[in-house]
């Protein structure tokens, strides 16, 4: 896990974090991931982070200024580097047809979450805090960038005729993006605790509804020109 990149609002951490040798910060954040993939963010205690980090307490807060920032830092850097793992899937989109390239997305991320164990648990911690401030926030944080990405995606497959060219791409987008949280959510809640390819049923429900609609699809009447007998025969 790279530790430089970071941005969000705000200048945390502090330049104090990134003055350290790499090694010191690498093991602050892999301490860090321990303890948010155990507890959850409000149970998640800074004394164990900075035990086991070998720092004292007030080093910490020459580094980060609370530990709502190191936590957004750590989900942070865990999205770039799921991120850098799904970029060469992401490289040319404009080879796939879009409902395939979001399915790979999900083989993908799936993929990413079961070569890192701690980070599907993070994830399952956040999700058992839906009602917290630090949840919102997060999603604030996070959900613009999904929006953009989304939007992005819809367009090209609008210019390679994928897509109807009058669909609304930012209410699209808007919707995708969130129903992506809520798939996950629904997949945790009501169907099993366990990141791993089950949760493709699950998926390809929601990209059939992508692609499908929930209406019925209706069949061919006879026109009133053409008789049942003369369709038949």
């Amino acid at each position: 896990m790279t530790t430089r990149s970071y941005e969000t609002k705000g200048n945390m951490p502090k330049d104090t974090f990134f003055n350290l040798p790499e090694d010191k910060r690498a093991l602050i954040c892999k301490v860090a991931v321990a303890e948010f993939a155990k507890h959850r963010f409000d149970k998640a205690s800074i004394n164990r982070i900075v035990a086991q980090s070998g720092i004292a307490k007030g080093s910490f807060y020459q580094y980060f200024e609370d530990k709502k920032d190191l936590f957004l830092y750590i989900v942070q850097l865990v999205g770039e580097e799921k991120l850098n793992y799904m970029s060469p899937l992401l490289q040319n989109p404009d080879n796939h047809d879009i409902f395939i390239l979001i399915r790979e997305m999900y083989i993908s991320g799936i993929q990413f979450v079961v070569a890192h164990p701690e980070y599907a648990e993070i994830s399952k911690r956040i999700l058992e805090n839906k009602n917290s401030p630090i949840y919102q926030e997060m999603m604030d944080q996070n959900l613009p960038t999904v929006y953009d990405f989304f939007e992005a995606l819809l367009g090209k497959a609008i210019e390679n005729g994928s897509l109807r060219p009058e669909i609304n791409v930012k209410l699209l987008a808007y919707i995708i993006a969130s129903l992506n949280t809520l798939v996950i959510e629904y997949y945790i809640d009501q169907i099993d605790q366990t990141y791993d390819e089950k949760m493709m049923v699950t998926v390809d429900q929601f990209i059939d509804f992508l692609k499908n609609g929930i209406g019925r699809q209706k069949s061919t009447e006879p026109t009133s020109t053409e008789s049942p007998a003369n369709i038949i025969g």
